[in-house]
């Protein structure tokens, strides 16, 4: 079917192509009468704006490139539908990218993205290293960073209070009375491995637990890496009679090594995750976790950007959300 142009919809509505694009894109103005009559033309002739023309007119690209560490994760899932939700409110479309905990496919994306004028990138970094952003500066693309972000940067930041979710975290294993915590933590180079650690070791030495080097075991928030490091922690001479995970993959992963080895949860050892996924209260025995609010993440993060496009050169935004514990069986709770 042949595709009506803006010249058709002026000729059904008896005004001209000027009068028909003034109307569509507010530049003049244009009476109550006439829009509907051309708002009539449009509907009779099915007709549908030429997107890309428009954007080069307005010199914005109705895009927001989003830059995703795993979509396989459940939290990232959630995060996702919660900013593609808030940015379409605004008519905002997002050219999502999966950069698998890569610094070099994220830079490889950003490229892309920048070639293909995007109005403004949302990142859950890859790496603590803020170079790379820094140099995307001169290019006036404004930058969110979501969950992770790069040491030193000047941009807008919507996360959860890390810290504070990992000390309640293990206060709570604490307060159980287990003495040989371990942690299995995400890679030290991104900034939720490396708070995550920060918020269990306050606790243990506000509490006056003795923090031990063979019960802290640095994973790479992967399931298999989370399998590997509880392995490690079982086979090993000390071993741990509570243990936080901080994400949800490895929980999976550790939970999986578990379940394998027939050791009992929570009487060999008791279990306690980061990110609530629906399957944490279907396992046997349902984990106690560290809830985010990733949904809500996602909102945030959709509504800083748009902010952000409005007024460029507003004072950056730090945002902090708080996280929730979800208490269940694995940690010993009835």
């Amino acid at each position: 079917m042949k595709r009506a142009n803006i010249k058709e919809v002026a000729n059904l509505a008896g005004v001209s192509s000027a009068t028909v694009s003034n109307a569509l894109n507010g530049t003049k103005f244009v009476s109550d009468e006439i829009k509907a009559k051309i708002d009539t033309a449009i509907q009779e002739l099915n007709y549908q704006p030429n997107i890309v023309a428009k954007s080069l007119r307005m010199q914005e690209s109705k895009i927001i490139g989003v830059l995703i560490s795993d979509v396989a994760n459940p939290f990232f899932s959630a995060v996702v539908r919660g900013l593609e939700e808030e940015l379409a409110k605004s008519n905002y479309n997002i050219l999502l990218c999966n950069t698998n905990s890569s610094i070099e496919k994220e830079r490889n994306y950003l490229d892309v993205l920048i070639g293909k004028r995007v109005d403004g990138l949302i990142v859950s970094s890859a790496g603590n290293s803020g170079d790379y952003f820094r140099s995307l500066d001169k290019t006036g693309v404004p930058i969110v960073f979501l969950n992770r972000c790069p040491e030193f940067m000047n941009s807008d930041v919507i996360m959860t209070h890390n810290i504070r979710g990992a000390y309640s975290a293990t206060e709570h294993l604490i307060k159980h009375g287990y003495e040989k915590i371990a942690i299995i933590t995400g890679p030290s180079s991104i900034s939720t491995g490396k708070d995550r650690l920060i918020g269990y070791m306050r606790a243990l030495e506000d509490y006056d637990v003795i923090g031990r080097e063979e019960l802290v075991k640095e994973g790479a928030f992967t399931k298999e890496s989370g399998y590997e490091k509880m392995k490690e922690l079982i086979e090993q001479e000390i071993k741990p009679d509570a243990v936080f995970i901080s994400n949800n993959s490895m929980t999976l992963g550790a939970y999986k090594y578990l379940k394998e080895a027939e050791i009992d949860i929570p009487g060999q050892i008791a279990v306690l995750g980061y990110d609530d996924p629906d399957w944490a209260e279907i396992v046997d025995p349902p984990i106690t976790t560290i809830r985010q609010p990733a949904y809500q993440l996602g909102v945030n993060a959709g509504s800083l950007m748009l902010a952000r496009i409005k007024e460029k050169d507003v004072k950056r935004e730090i945002m902090y959300m708080d996280t929730e514990l979800i208490i269940r069986r694995s940690c010993g709770c009835e």
